[in-house]
């Protein structure tokens, strides 16, 4: 009798230590800003791995400068924020009473509140992809972290080094900080790559661009310094930009560049297979998932020295750095590739390819994994 109640007893604390509840549902709750692909693909492939996982989704309206078509999957409930939904958002996320909150960055006092009201009752993640610049604005944040960022957030994930760096100046050890926040969709573009590889001739005289028009990508030294490179060399090259913006109407016309404005990503397939090379020319980009994107499809790159994502997904075997906004260092740069030989631009293709895959979806879901303990 007394062994039978000593196994008892063992077996309610096997229960107890959640040993038998690997099957519970694990109940995230995400609040985010600005929908992008990316993201959802990490948050559907999440759903596909582990059905036991179920996700509360809160998210700004899209962007009309980007207006993706999402094709949200049957098992995520997503609500979108605005103030005249506060109430509803409220009473859904009581009621889903969530273990894990994911929040993107601090700028919303709506969801710092939330936030806050289950910082006892769940483990709370804020993401953070800005890096540390210095300014006197971080400054302040670094001094009233203790008190506030870090009094509500038992952690941050960030997508890179640079991110990390900002996340341990707020105070976060590392113990606290899990990188590997953005991940593109390898699942798409991986193939994309792979058929690209498989399907070696000549190499295509085509450069990509993928951003919007807006004076943070800098556009305008893209062009001109194609113009120049370009007649420089012979005139063989085509550029491609896709994306729309503010300065779209101000874009510069050439008979070798062509404007194709916001192209949907599942359209996206044929013009990255007919691609070459991929720039993006940003004069400020804290990470940049557009990067992996183009690793992933086998493209060499050329990008400016502000872009966060290039510390992961290039070095010297696949591509070049120019100064942001020199339009003579992005013009050298443009010209050594153009007059590579095609051998050689294939080579820098796979290593793109071998760079992007080092960073995949099942990485994301790992990572929150861990989060969840």
């Amino acid at each position: 009798m007394e062994a039978t109640m000593h196994q008892l007893r063992m077996f309610l604390k096997f229960i107890l230590n959640g040993n038998l509840c690997k099957s519970k549902l694990l109940r995230v709750l995400i609040l985010y800003t600005e929908l992008a692909g990316y993201f959802l693909a990490c948050v559907k492939h999440l759903l596909i791995k582990q059905n036991e996982t179920s996700i509360l989704l809160i998210h700004y309206p899209v962007n009309q400068e980007a207006p993706f078509e999402f094709n949200l999957s049957e098992n995520l409930v997503s609500i979108e924020y605005n103030r005249q939904s506060e109430d509803l958002i409220k009473a859904k996320i009581d009621a889903f009473s969530p273990q894990i909150i994911l929040c993107s960055g601090w700028g919303n006092n709506y969801y710092l509140n939330i936030v806050k009201k289950y910082r006892k009752k769940a483990k709370n993640i804020v993401f953070i992809d800005n890096q540390w610049l210095g300014v006197a604005k971080q400054y302040v944040l670094r001094l009233i972290a203790p008190f506030w960022l870090r009094s509500i957030f038992h952690g941050t994930w960030v997508p890179g080094e640079p991110q990390k760096f900002y996340a341990k100046k707020l105070g976060f050890k590392d113990t606290q900080i899990y990188m590997g926040l953005y991940v593109a969709d390898t699942n798409l573009f991986k193939n994309i790559g792979e058929e690209k590889l498989r399907n070696k001739g000549p190499f295509p005289k085509s450069i990509i661009s993928v951003a919007r028009y807006i004076p943070q990508k800098d556009l305008p030294t893209l062009w001109k310094a194609f113009i120049s490179a370009n007649t420089r060399t012979g005139s063989k090259w085509q550029l491609n930009c896709f994306g729309f913006g503010e300065l779209f109407n101000q874009k510069i016309e050439d008979s070798h560049i062509k404007h194709f404005g916001f192209v949907q990503p599942d359209k996206m397939r044929i013009h990255l297979l007919n691609s070459g090379i991929y720039i993006l020319p940003s004069l400020f980009e804290p990470w940049g998932v557009a990067v992996h994107e183009m690793a992933l499809s086998a493209l060499p790159m050329i990008l400016s020295d502000k872009i966060g994502s290039a510390s992961y997904f290039l070095n010297n075997s696949n591509g070049f750095v120019f100064e942001s906004g020199n339009v003579y260092d992005l013009q050298k740069k443009l010209e050594i590739m153009m007059n590579l030989e095609d051998e050689v631009l294939w080579q820098m293709a796979e290593h793109s390819f071998h760079q992007g895959n080092k960073l995949q979806l099942d990485d994301w879901v790992n990572t929150l994994n861990k989060i969840a303990g």
